[in-house]
C-alpha cells in the first residue's frame, strides 16, 4: 500500500515540469524576453547566419572584420545557416531550437542521478525543472543564441566528468574523461568562455592520474581540439576582444576588484538557498585571528579599488547584476553591493569553503568574464550548476538538506523570473 502511495506521489511531481513547459509554450507565443536583449541578440546573430547561407566563403573570410564585427564564435551562425540553406524558414528554426529543452533536461537529470544516488526522485525533478525558470534559459529557448548551446554542451561535458568521478573502472574512467574534454570543446566552440573550465577538469584529472600516460592523452586531446579555434582567432587578429563597451577607461577594464566584488554578489544570489543560520558558527568566525585579519584586508582592498560604472554609453549596457541596480535605486551608491560582498566573503570563511577546488572555480568565473561589462545572464544558470555539481563543501560546517534547498531554489527563481518580467517598471534596467 505504501509503495502504491509512493508511486502516485512520484507521478504528481511531474506536474511541475509540465506547468513550466506549458508556460514556455505560452511565452513562446508572446515572445518572452525576460533576459532583456535576447530578441535583439538573436537578430544580431541571425544576420550572420543569413550571410553564411548566401555566401559561405566570403562571410567566413570577412567574419569579425568591418561590418561583420562580432564577439561571438561563428559556429552557431554556420550551424543555423545549414538549416536556412536547406529551406527552413526562420519561425521553424525557432521551433526547432526549442527542442533543446529535451537534452538539457535529460543530461541534467542524469547528472543528479549519478552525483546524488540517494536523492529522491521528487527532488531530482524539482532541481531539473528549476533550470527552466531561469530567465536566461527561457529567453534563449525562445530567441536562439549560441550561449544556450554552450550551456547544453557544458552540462553534457560535466555529466561525463561526474561519471568519471563516480566509477571505479579505470578503462571507463579514461573514456569518460575524453568525452568530458570533447564536449567541453564543443561548448567552447559555441561560447568560447567555457574553454576556461578545462583548467578545473585538468586539475581534477591530474589528482587522479598524476603525471601518467592517460593525463598526457587528455592534455594532447585538449590541444588538438583547441588548435582550429586558436588558428582562427589569431588569423582574425583576436576580433572578439575588440568589441568593447565604449566610455570605460582601460584602467576600469583591467580592474579585477570590480569583477571580484560584482561576481561575488551574483554568486551570493545563487548561494542563498544553502545559507543556514548558525549563531555558534557565526560568532566563532568573529574571533580575532590571522585568517580574519587577512579576510578584512582582502575586503578593504577590493572595496578601495572598486570603480565600476554601468553608466557608460547606453543606460544599463554594462549590467552589474541585481544588487548593483538595487543599490543604485535605493541609495544611489554601491553601498548594498559592498554589504553583500562582505557577507558573501564572510560566509565562505565561516563555512570553510576556501580550498583549491573552489579557488580554481572562482578564478575561472572571474576570467570567464574577460570584458569590462558584467552581465547576470552569463552566470545564470551556470553558478546554479556549479553549486550542485562542482563546489567542494565542508560538510562539517554546512548541513545540506537537498529537499529543503530545492524548495528554496523554486522560491528564488520565481522571484528572479518575476523581477525579470517587471524589471523595466521596477528599476528600469537589470
Amino acid at each position: 500500500m505504501n509503495c502504491l502511495k509512493m508511486r502516485i506521489y512520484n507521478k504528481k511531481i511531474l506536474i511541475l515540469p509540465l506547468i513550466i513547459i506549458l508556460s514556455l509554450i505560452v511565452s513562446f507565443y508572446f515572445g518572452e524576453d525576460t533576459l532583456g536583449g535576447a530578441e535583439h541578440d538573436h537578430f544580431f546573430i541571425l544576420k550572420f547566419s543569413l550571410l553564411f547561407s548566401e555566401n559561405f566563403s566570403e562571410t567566413f573570410s570577412n567574419y569579425g572584420i568591418g561590418i561583420l564585427q562580432a564577439r561571438n564564435s561563428p559556429i552557431f551562425s554556420i550551424f543555423q545557416s545549414v538549416f536556412i540553406s536547406l529551406g527552413t524558414d526562420l519561425d521553424t528554426l525557432r521551433y526547432l531550437n526549442s527542442l533543446i529543452i529535451i537534452p538539457i533536461f535529460y543530461f541534467f537529470y542524469k547528472s543528479l542521478k549519478i552525483k546524488y544516488p540517494d536523492l529522491s526522485y521528487e527532488v531530482k525533478i524539482i532541481f531539473t525543472s528549476i533550470l527552466f525558470l531561469s530567465p536566461t534559459i527561457r529567453s534563449l529557448i525562445i530567441w536562439p543564441y549560441p550561449l544556450i548551446y554552450g550551456l547544453l554542451f557544458f552540462i553534457i561535458s560535466n555529466y561525463f566528468y561526474i561519471k568519471f568521478e563516480t566509477i571505479d573502472n579505470e578503462k571507463k574512467k579514461i573514456i569518460f574523461s575524453l568525452n568530458n574534454v570533447f564536449f567541453l570543446a564543443v561548448a567552447a566552440y559555441f561560447t568560447p568562455n567555457f574553454a576556461l573550465f578545462s583548467l578545473f577538469y585538468l586539475y581534477k584529472f591530474f589528482l587522479h592520474y598524476k603525471f601518467s600516460k592517460n593525463l598526457y592523452i587528455i592534455i594532447i586531446l585538449n590541444i588538438l581540439l583547441a588548435l582550429p579555434a586558436i588558428h582562427f582567432t589569431i588569423e582574425k587578429d583576436f576580433y572578439f576582444l575588440k568589441m568593447n563597451v565604449t566610455g570605460a577607461a582601460l584602467s576600469s577594464k583591467l580592474n579585477f576588484s570590480n569583477k571580484i566584488i560584482l561576481i561575488s554578489t551574483i554568486f551570493f544570489f545563487y548561494f542563498i538557498p544553502f545559507i543556514e543560520i548558525n549563531k555558534k558558527l557565526f560568532f566563532e568566525g568573529l574571533k580575532l585571528n590571522k585568517n580574519l585579519i587577512f579576510l578584512l584586508i582582502f575586503i578593504l582592498l577590493n572595496i578601495f579599488f572598486y570603480d565600476y560604472s554601468n553608466q557608460t554609453e547606453g543606460v544599463g549596457r554594462t549590467g552589474g547584476g541585481l544588487f548593483l541596480h538595487l543599490s543604485q535605486l535605493l541609495f544611489s551608491s554601491p553601498i548594498l553591493v559592498f554589504l553583500v560582498f562582505i557577507i558573501f566573503i564572510y560566509l565562505i570563511f565561516i563555512y570553510d569553503l576556501v580550498n583549491l577546488n573552489n579557488i580554481i572555480l572562482f578564478f575561472i568565473l572571474i576570467v570567464y568574464n574577460a570584458q569590462y561589462s558584467i552581465y547576470h545572464k552569463y552566470f545564470d544558470p551556470l553558478i546554479y550548476i556549479i553549486l550542485l555539481f562542482l563546489i567542494k563543501f565542508n560538510y562539517k560546517k554546512i548541513v545540506i538538506n537537498f529537499r529543503k534547498i530545492s524548495f528554496k531554489y523554486i522560491g528564488l527563481y520565481l522571484f528572479f523570473l518575476l523581477m525579470s518580467f517587471f524589471k523595466n517598471s521596477i528599476i528600469n534596467y537589470f
